[in-house]
């Protein structure tokens, strides 16, 4: 029994595996679904599962970079629900959609620009960072309108969230974009070994040459930027500017993640790994939403295979050396 188990903890180390198994693992879990539900698999489905996936898996694509830089960010879920505020607010005052766009867009980047000033200048930590600006930015989604959800009216603001180019989903498209575009800096160029580089030593970086604060700062502005976009697809694809829009996707973002084989210690990661993470988590929740599992027992389920995501990273980093 020690045996098998240490051997499957060495299979978990090989990370350049770890797609292949994550795609797996969907597979096997869409088949558990799918004899479950006879309505898991369709067309119809698939669609809602990545219309789900994009709003976090926007997000995902920076979070990715942050937590291979050695930082952390659990304040993007409130930034989609301020930034949708800003967006259904500007709306209702009669602001065009353009202008409603670029504002929110701004607020999601000065969000990210303040935790990474606070971090790269301020040297704070960023679970604390971050732990921090989460209530604050929440608390100015819920101040913004006393609390109240606005309804939003307009139909070309709601077609982002909810229309399509021909058979697929505009979401979708943005997302698969997100995903190409962040997958492409990450590996093929200076600014994305940067990151990996100094995830991997920031002492030995900076001594390198690399601005290690300017590469913390810039990677949070991005990921303020990728939540701003979230909130504002999360405006359009409900209808309404919600202060409560957002809340607890920052662990199930982290959770994708880890699950893609991102390191919470920082220089290890990948992109599309990423990806399949968000597909997997949304899987599960529409399968268990299918059928008619209690959402208390979803909340269960979400913080266990946080925890296994965790327990995941800690025998890739090699935390783990004896059991």
């Amino acid at each position: 029994m020690k045996s098998a188990f240490k051997t499957v903890m060495n299979k978990i180390k090989r990370q350049d595996n770890s797609e292949v198994t994550l795609l797996i693992a969907l597979f096997l879990i869409g088949l558990v679904f799918t004899i479950l539900s006879p309505y898991f698999l369709t067309i119809k489905n698939f669609f809602n599962i990545g219309i789900y996936s994009a709003i976090i898996g926007v997000t995902a694509t920076t979070t990715t970079l942050a937590l291979i830089q050695g930082c952390i960010d659990i304040s993007v879920g409130s930034i989609m629900a301020l930034t949708g505020m800003v967006c259904a607010i500007l709306l209702k005052a009669g602001a065009s959609m353009f202008v409603a766009i670029i504002i929110a867009f701004a607020v999601g980047l000065a969000g990210g620009a303040f935790n990474g000033l606070m971090v790269s200048k301020a040297k704070i930590n960023p679970m604390i960072t971050t732990l921090s600006t989460m209530t604050i930015f929440r608390g100015i989604a819920y101040l913004s309108n006393d609390g109240i959800s606005i309804v939003i009216n307009n139909n070309n603001f709601k077609w982002m969230g909810r229309g399509y180019i021909g058979p697929i989903p505009f979401i979708i498209i943005l997302m698969l974009i997100a995903y190409f575009v962040m997958w492409y800096v990450a590996k093929y160029t200076a600014f994305g070994r940067k990151i990996y580089a100094t995830g991997s030593n920031p002492r030995a970086s900076y001594l390198s040459g690399i601005n290690t604060s300017r590469m913390i700062l810039v990677v949070y502005i991005l990921n303020g930027m990728m939540a701003g976009i979230s909130g504002i697809l999360m405006a359009a694809q409900s209808g309404a500017g919600l202060p409560i829009a957002g809340e607890g996707y920052e662990m199930t973002i982290i959770s994708a993640c880890i699950l893609g084989g991102t390191s919470l210690n920082g220089g290890k990661g990948s992109i599309w790994g990423t990806f399949i993470g968000v597909i997997m988590l949304t899987t599960i929740a529409n399968g268990l939403t299918m059928l008619a599992v209690q959402t208390f027992w979803q909340y269960i389920i979400k913080g266990i295979i946080l925890l296994v995501s965790v327990l995941i990273d800690s025998i890739r980093s090699g935390a783990l050396k004896k059991v």
